[in-house]
């Protein structure tokens, strides 16, 4: 284990979910890597877990641990968890969530290094919405938690240079950025939903967001359906209800990658952009994609594939003129055979990322010695 980057991550996760569940689902936790191990899921109930510790009066009567568990009810178990899923004993823990950090910063020793990869599209606390009090005080308690994240790692991963922009206000000397192209697995047992051959879908993926563009998406559709009666949006993800001329709200689904196959075109109109799962597995489909290049997403204008369109900024207008256009997919082709898949199987597929993965390591050891 000393020798290994231990990623922290105590659920099994789901493939299909995005962030870093999905990306440790897919590209990490279901093979056998050499220079990275992940935490364990967590397989016994809280309750059996408080029970052992509760049987062993010394643990919970020492005045250190009764004063810690006072002040957070969880201490205790945290801790145990954090011995027994191996955190203890690894020299490196890479963090892909600051909440996890948040459970075990207390149990880090100081010759522990640490790692840090965010997933998200703009500052991590920014993704708890609302107004109210009680909102903006979680809001508050989170910035604090990354912040104390980035004070506390020795290097910051992120997919490619467009995204740093994101994190640049939090970026301090002394942190070593890396950057480490994201990959993802090829969905398996797609399906096919049946749909009128008479329409031409277009699909949204994804949170009902200003930051994901959720809007754009909206608008633009609505100025092309105006044009194409014959065009439909798809939009699955969790929200409020879509009521709205042409578009089917399926909501959140758990077989997405089934609508990803089977509509003519995906759009994708982030404001900022991290590095999409959801963008990656649409090019391993071979599903035309039409997209805003932004940030993180800047590198797709350096891919040439007549299924793959890149527009400069999330313009509401430049996209209605783009859908109000869009054609038919040739539904003839096996994925393998589309212009998009080739691009991933360059760029974006589980070996090439394990490649980068290899050498991302063997950097980190060589940064961190």
């Amino acid at each position: 284990m000393k020798k290994q980057i231990l990623v922290v991550f105590p659920f099994e996760g789901r493939s299909n979910a995005g962030g870093p569940e999905g990306f440790i689902s897919q590209l990490i936790r279901p093979f056998s890597i050499p220079s990275i191990a992940v935490t364990p899921p967590v397989l016994l109930r809280l309750k059996s877990r408080w029970k052992r510790l509760f049987a062993q009066p010394a643990v919970l009567l020492n005045p250190a641990n009764l004063w810690q568990t006072l002040k957070n009810p969880p201490f205790l178990l945290n801790r145990t968890l954090f011995k027994e899923s191996g955190m203890a004993n690894a020299s490196v823990l890479w963090f892909m969530h600051h909440g996890f950090y948040e459970q075990f910063a207390p149990f880090i020793q100081p010759h522990q290094k640490v790692i840090y990869q965010p997933h998200c599209p703009e500052l991590p606390w920014m993704e708890i919405l609302g107004d109210d009090p009680e909102t903006a005080s979680l809001r508050k308690a989170q910035e604090q938690v990354v912040r104390s994240l980035m004070e506390r790692a020795s290097v910051l991963v992120l997919p490619n240079p467009g995204a740093r922009s994101i994190y640049d206000s939090l970026i301090d000397p002394h942190l070593d950025v890396h950057y480490l192209q994201s990959g993802a697995a090829m969905p398996a047992d797609l399906g096919e939903v049946p749909l009128d051959p008479q329409y031409t879908y277009l699909l949204y993926i994804g949170r009902r967001l200003p930051i994901k563009g959720f809007d754009i998406v909206v608008d633009a559709f609505a100025k092309a359906f105006a044009q194409r009666p014959d065009l439909r949006l798809v939009v699955c993800g969790a929200g409020e209800p879509l009521r709205l001329p042409g578009v089917i709200d399926v909501g959140f689904t758990a077989r997405i990658h089934d609508w990803i196959a089977s509509v003519d075109c995906v759009v994708n109109a982030n404001r900022q952009s991290y590095l999409d799962l959801s963008v990656m597995e649409t090019l391993a489909i071979g599903t035309p994609l039409v997209m805003t290049a932004t940030h993180g997403h800047e590198i797709f204008r350096q891919l040439i594939s007549s299924d793959l369109h890149c527009l400069t900024s999330p313009d509401v207008d430049e996209l209605a003129q783009f859908l109000a256009k869009t054609p038919r997919k040739n539904r003839n082709l096996l994925p393998e055979q589309t212009p998009n898949h080739r691009i991933y199987l360059q760029e974006f597929c589980v070996p090439a990322y394990h490649g980068r993965l290899q050498e991302f390591a063997q950097s980190v050891h060589t940064t961190l010695k």
